[in-house]
């Protein structure tokens, strides 16, 4: 008996201390600084002061508020009947330097599981370019100091349609 025990709790330790998934993604509490890719970034885009970017999207406003933007954003969107067929979501993250010009977009696809997927190619291009094209960004000012900054969108898409939030 005294041997079966000797095997047991070393095969036992080394059954357990085996069940650590090593594919787990980790997710930092930061993100941290979108780097600069020359095949979708302009580039001439800048930071004011890269060393220095506020990680605060509340900071980060629009001219006139979510509403404007969601007028500005729907006005200038162009539906196509290939888009009906999606549904779901675009999470989009980008900057916003201290001369109030956006840029380093980055973005992912979601159903309304919040699972990720695709869309019809010209959904995203549409929806991507067009919020490229919105020009009334206004850089986070915080404790009075101004600062580039980092922000993020959720559009909500049903049947092709940008929903209101």
């Amino acid at each position: 008996m005294k041997h079966i025990t000797f095997i047991i709790f070393p095969l036992v330790f080394v059954i357990l201390s085996s069940c650590n998934n090593p594919t787990t993604e980790k997710y930092l509490a930061d993100i941290g600084d979108t780097t600069f890719n020359a095949s979708i970034d302009k580039s001439s885009f800048k930071f004011c002061d890269s060393s220095n970017v506020l990680h605060k999207r509340a900071y980060v406003k629009y001219k006139g508020g979510i509403r404007n933007f969601e007028n500005d954003l729907i006005s200038l969107y162009q539906i196509k009947p290939e888009y009906i067929k999606f549904s779901g979501y675009f999470i989009v993250r980008f900057a916003v330097n201290c001369k109030n010009e956006a840029g380093r977009f980055r973005w992912e696809i979601v159903n309304p599981d919040f699972e990720k997927t695709t869309c019809p190619k010209g959904l995203e291009n549409e929806i991507i370019t067009t919020l490229k094209r919105l020009d009334k960004w206004n850089h986070p000012v915080y404790r009075g100091k101004n600062y580039d900054g980092y922000t993020y969108l959720i559009i909500k898409i049903e049947k092709g349609e940008i929903i209101r939030s």
